[in-house]
């Protein structure tokens, strides 16, 4: 909670626009990024030594219906997963100033380092510790973030450059972009404590299951819509026009836009299928061990699939905001942000005390989803976008991919069946239904002509080839 409210939206918000403005300048840049590092370090360390003292009445307040037991467990968890805070602010900024350089292959696969490194320190050391080894998981998990960027920043050879918290005319810059953020994330938080406080009074073990189900949805997220997301954010920043007023002039802006789009629905669409598809298969592989008991698996894997699908409106949602942010107008998806959580408590509200924590998963789904639509809608109006022939082919074309990729999930867990029983379906069904499922969905792009795809093949086979191949000798 500390990293998203302090630093989680600073990447996007700030520091990929204006350190892509301060491309031309590096001593300036480099100024401004030894004082992000410093004061970044320096805030989150101060708040997460306070959270780490006050570890007890923090948790009381967020969930007052804890067990003696379930109490100290979060307190202990808690103090574990604080210092991973600043190693993940220290890397946000760091990812920021890479980005900004278009240095993407070291950020691009931090969050996908975070969330991979979690789940294997969780299979690991969960066994051994319970579950405190998720939080040391995470831990583990902050430092790869963090220890991906370093290579990068070791290549980019940033100069040396004293900080200057004061009298920074880039860090005004930054910080005026980012107030309306941060008192988004601060609501934002609030209605994670009404969530939490929720989930803890909706029956024992809904919280676990919520996080659970989140994390498997959160995994994609990373992989796909971060990374694409922030790689596109510097090219959005130089093709955005001075005032946002100018937008339906930006052709360039329109198609880096455009283009993000496609490649992000591209490849987050199968995830969506696949997860949706597996939940069940996917919950008992990567959680069913140590404490989490096989009557967990059901209800978590049924969070799964409705948390699934919000994915492909949540990726959308992450490229509309970062266009607003590329335009330099924070303030409209944070607007958004609060319509969000109002929504959110019209929908939990009611639900929770029939649907459980169900009802919970539910009204964060459509409270993203309305996050998504609304913003996409705004967008479009400020752009002056018309619909085009080569935008609705591309939705027919894409439908009729996603139909093939469904069809062989389906038929790849009747088939792993026969290998395993339903009720012990695990990392066979995953094999089997995932092979089919992403083969039939390849091929449904080879038949239906899905240019995106053809040309994302050809890149990465030519960026390949360029690695593979031997250097000439001097």
């Amino acid at each position: 909670m500390l990293f998203d409210v302090v630093v989680g939206g600073a990447i996007s918000a700030v520091l990929v626009p204006v350190f892509s403005g301060l491309a031309d300048d590096r001593e300036r840049s480099a100024r401004l990024f030894y004082t992000l590092l410093l004061i970044v370090g320096v805030l989150i360390a101060a708040v997460a030594g306070a959270l780490i003292a006050l570890a007890h009445p923090f948790v009381t307040l967020l969930a007052p219906a804890f067990s003696d037991e379930t109490h100290n467990m979060a307190v202990t968890m808690l103090r574990i997963t604080l210092p991973a805070v600043i190693l993940l602010g220290i890397s946000a900024v760091a990812s920021g100033r890479l980005y900004a350089a278009e240095r993407f292959a070291f950020p691009a696969f931090s969050v996908s380092a975070l969330n991979g490194t979690l789940v294997v320190g969780a299979l690991a050391l969960t066994p051994l510790v319970g579950p405190p080894g998720v939080a040391l998981g995470y831990l583990a998990g902050a430092a790869a973030h963090l220890a991906i960027q370093i290579p990068g920043l070791i290549a980019e050879k940033i100069p040396r450059s004293r900080p200057n918290p004061f009298g920074n005319p880039d860090l005004r810059t930054a910080m005026l972009l980012y107030a309306p953020v941060l008192g988004g994330l601060i609501f934002t938080q609030f209605i994670t404590s009404i969530d939490t406080r929720l989930a803890s009074d909706a029956g024992e073990g809904s919280l676990a299951m919520m996080r659970f189900a989140t994390r498997l949805q959160q995994f994609p997220l990373g992989i796909v819509v971060a990374a694409v997301s922030l790689a596109a954010l510097p090219a959005l920043s130089r093709a955005a026009p001075a005032r946002f007023a100018d937008l339906p002039k930006a052709h360039d802006f329109k198609q880096v836009l455009s283009g993000t789009i496609r490649y992000m629905l591209l490849l987050v669409i199968p995830a969506t299928v696949l997860v949706i598809g597996m939940s069940e298969p996917l919950v008992r592989f990567v959680y069913q061990r140590g404490e989490f008991v096989a009557a967990a698996t059901g209800p978590t894997s049924i969070a799964v699939i409705i948390y699934a699908l919000q994915l492909p409106l949540v990726a959308l949602d992450q490229m509309f905001i970062f266009a607003y942010y590329s335009a330099r107008n924070t303030l409209t998806p944070v607007l958004m942000g609060i319509a969000g959580g109002f929504v959110y408590l019209a929908v939990a509200l009611p639900l929770v005390g029939s649907a459980g924590f169900h009802g919970l998963v539910w009204a964060n789904t459509i409270q993203n989803s309305f996050h998504g639509l609304v913003l996409g809608l705004l967008l479009w109006r400020a752009l002056r976008a018309r619909p085009d022939a080569a935008m609705l082919g591309f939705a027919a074309r894409m439908l009729l991919a996603t139909l093939a990729l469904a069809t062989g999930v389906f038929v790849g867990t009747q088939v792993a069946g026969l290998a395993e029983p339903r009720s012990e379906a695990s990392i066979v069904t995953i094999a089997i239904a995932g092979s089919i499922g992403l083969a039939a969905y390849a091929t449904g792009l080879w038949l239906f002509r899905v240019q995106e795809a053809r040309t994302a093949v050809q890149t990465i086979t030519a960026s390949a080839r360029r690695l593979l191949r031997p250097s000439s000798p001097p």
